[in-house]
């Protein structure tokens, strides 16, 4: 990519496009540390992986969209709007602010949040 903005720009639209394992692959470090809300992390690519494979086997994506981003030095954040079936949550219609923290064009470190109720 030519420059960070670029970067963040086509890591979203692959999530835009629930592309969500090939996002993993080419924008992820293989040490990052993924938090959703006060949950444990997810530590390394490969954690973070399975954990999304665990996801998109239990879920029925009916909406993505990026809403807003702030792109600024070496951290985005993206406010998602999500609208999903899950086997065990439900019906999910909810906001997510994803914060990323990026170095060498991969994500290091990254925090979600969102509320299910």
């Amino acid at each position: 990519m030519e420059n960070f903005n670029d970067t963040v720009l086509a890591f979203n639209l692959l999530v835009q496009q629930n592309r969500f394992m090939e996002a993993l692959d080419t924008f992820y470090d293989d040490k990052v540390i993924s938090t959703d809300n006060l949950n444990p992390p997810n530590v390394g690519r490969a954690a973070l992986t399975a954990e999304m494979q665990n996801f998109i086997a239990n879920a029925t994506i009916k909406k993505v969209e990026l809403v807003s981003i702030i792109v600024e030095d070496n951290l985005s954040v993206s406010n998602w709007y999500y609208v999903f079936d899950h086997k065990q949550f439900g019906k999910i219609n909810t906001h997510q602010l994803s914060v990323q923290r990026w170095e060498n064009n991969k994500i290091i470190q990254e925090n979600h949040f969102y509320n299910l109720a």
